[in-house]
């Protein structure tokens, strides 16, 4: 059976028309997908860049487009037939029905993949969250559970298509084991199109021209990497499509500098994980979000913005009052770009707990790039470039353009100085005498 024409579609500002079929937009009209229209993809970016209201629910569509695409072109290209064959052990007679089965799990799990998001996306992800639980567990939760619809959505492909919740949520599942190694990376690695979608729709959104790069010679020039030690089928790119790798991977380099990691940007993330801590507290006893599935699905942007405009006292100068006037902490010290190691380590240990003892009514905080889950990093694997009918090689080896690239390793301490420039000033003589 073919896949029919997509019956629906959006209209989306990067990609186009996107086409949906009956059942993605069964599921994208659920209350839990519904509910990314309400948590904005780059939080609080939009009081740096202006334009950055943009939410998950229209990245998420962009993912799914993404991921149907490169599933499709990647193994419907008769030049990979054969290895499919051999690898994934397709028969002639059930080619067909498995490349429709795996594009739709590779749609819906492009789909999915974000639903699971707390309010403001990452925003204080490493302290709001249960233990070691991360909105990717949610994800998962949601597209398994009984009760929301969205499993029962999917298994009820599996007659005609073999789609199940069970293999999409495997894909969804950074830990899960899907049998098409190089789909799993499409979804999440170096080049998964999540980071495809979101380098071009924020960069779009911020009005900056830094995320952009070659999109189509991508998807015009993937094929696979057929030398894995494990044998697994994985990502690679012909040599005639290294520019338009070397640009995505510059992309990702200056949106981070530029945009995710903003100084005013990461300030505002700061004291809003604060914020949403102290909600959380007040409504139900705890700083972290509830385990339970349908309380956690009560929580979106709209409602901590409530929360903050029914909170703000200006005579108490509280968060709520901080986040609403954008009075937000100043950067008293930073470390470079490419800090060297020993620096970061120096300031992480005594930086902070030295400025709260010679300014002890002065509320500090410290930030890192490793702890920014969009955070650039060098020396990730999977860049395997082929030469025309030749040997694969490392990106590594081949890149002039990116042999300069460090990992950023940026540390910064903040101080809520409240427009006080001479206490600010102050504070920076003291962190740089510490430091030096």
């Amino acid at each position: 059976m073919a896949l029919p024409e997509p019956q629906s579609t959006f209209r989306d500002p990067i990609h186009g028309y996107i086409g949906v079929f009956d059942w993605e937009k069964e599921i994208i009209d659920t209350p839990a997908f519904q509910r990314l229209r309400g948590i904005r993809q780059l939080s609080l970016t939009s009081y740096v860049y202006h334009g950055a209201e943009h939410s998950r629910f229209g990245h998420s569509l962009g993912v799914m487009h993404l991921a149907g695409r490169f599933a499709e072109r990647i193994l419907r290209r008769p030049a990979h037939k054969e290895l499919l064959e051999e690898r994934q052990g397709w028969s002639e007679h059930e080619f067909e029905a498995k490349v429709d089965q795996v594009v739709l799990e590779a749609r819906l799990a492009g789909l999915l993949h974000d639903i699971g998001h707390a309010p403001f996306s990452h925003t204080g992800e490493a302290m709001l969250f249960q233990g070691e639980k991360r909105h990717e567990h949610y994800s998962v939760e949601i597209i398994r559970s009984s009760e929301l619809g969205i499993g029962h959505i999917i298994d009820s492909l599996e007659s005609d298509w073999g789609v199940s919740k069970e293999t999409v949520s495997q894909l969804v599942d950074e830990q899960g084991f899907y049998e098409v190694g190089f789909v799993k990376e499409l979804i999440s690695s170096v080049w998964d199109v999540d980071k495809m979608d979101y380098l071009l729709r924020d960069s779009l959104y911020c009005g900056v021209q830094y995320g952009n790069y070659d999109l189509d010679r991508i998807l015009d020039t993937v094929t696979l990497y057929d030398e894995s030690p494990d044998e697994v089928l994985r990502l690679g790119i012909e040599y005639g499509g290294i520019h338009a790798i070397e640009g995505f991977i510059l992309a990702r380099y200056f949106m981070f500098t530029q945009v995710y990691f903003h100084r005013v940007r990461r300030a505002y993330d700061l004291i809003l994980t604060d914020f949403i801590s102290e909600v959380l507290s007040d409504v139900l006893g705890s700083g972290r979000y509830p385990e339970d599935l349908g309380e956690y699905l009560e929580w979106n942007d709209w409602r901590v913005l409530s929360e903050i405009s029914h909170r703000m006292d200006e005579s108490k100068r509280n968060l709520a009052w901080t986040l609403a006037t954008r009075q937000h902490p100043k950067p008293v010290y930073e470390a470079g770009d490419h800090a060297d190691t020993a620096i970061v380590n120096r300031a992480m240990t005594r930086l902070r707990r030295d400025a709260q003892q010679q300014f002890p009514d002065v509320k500090f905080w410290e930030d890192r790039a490793i702890d920014h889950p969009e955070r650039f990093r060098m020396g990730e694997e999977g860049w395997h470039i082929r030469r025309r009918n030749g040997p694969w090689e490392s990106l590594d080896s081949l890149s002039r353009a990116l042999s300069g690239l460090e990992e950023i390793r940026q540390f910064r301490l903040y101080a809520d100085v409240r427009g006080d420039e001479a206490l600010e000033n102050e504070i920076v003589a003291f962190c740089r005498s510490v430091m030096s």
